[in-house]
């Protein structure tokens, strides 16, 4: 009968652990890169939809792509989505 040695067992757990904690950092690093952004865009939104005046301009703020010229991304979120997801 073979018995694990504990040492061997703490080895594995301890690459584990530090494989969990590389994967948490990693997936903190890539959210917070995105969070100015996704912030950018919310206040875009408010921004245009505080200035539209009538149902129509509304309706065109619901339409268009938060920051429009200056995005790289090309299938964006537009401003009614992100409208509807904050309700």
């Amino acid at each position: 009968m073979t018995h694990s040695d504990p040492h061997n067992r703490s080895s594995w757990t301890g690459q584990i652990v530090t494989l969990c904690v590389v994967l948490a950092v990693l997936l903190w690093f890539v959210q917070m890169r995105r969070a100015p952004m996704q912030l950018l865009e919310r206040r875009d939104c408010q921004n245009a939809y505080a200035a539209a005046k009538t149902q129509a301009d509304s309706a065109s703020v619901d339409a268009r792509q938060p920051l429009g010229d200056n995005r790289t991304d090309r299938g964006a979120i537009t401003c009614g989505e992100l409208r509807k997801r904050e309700t």
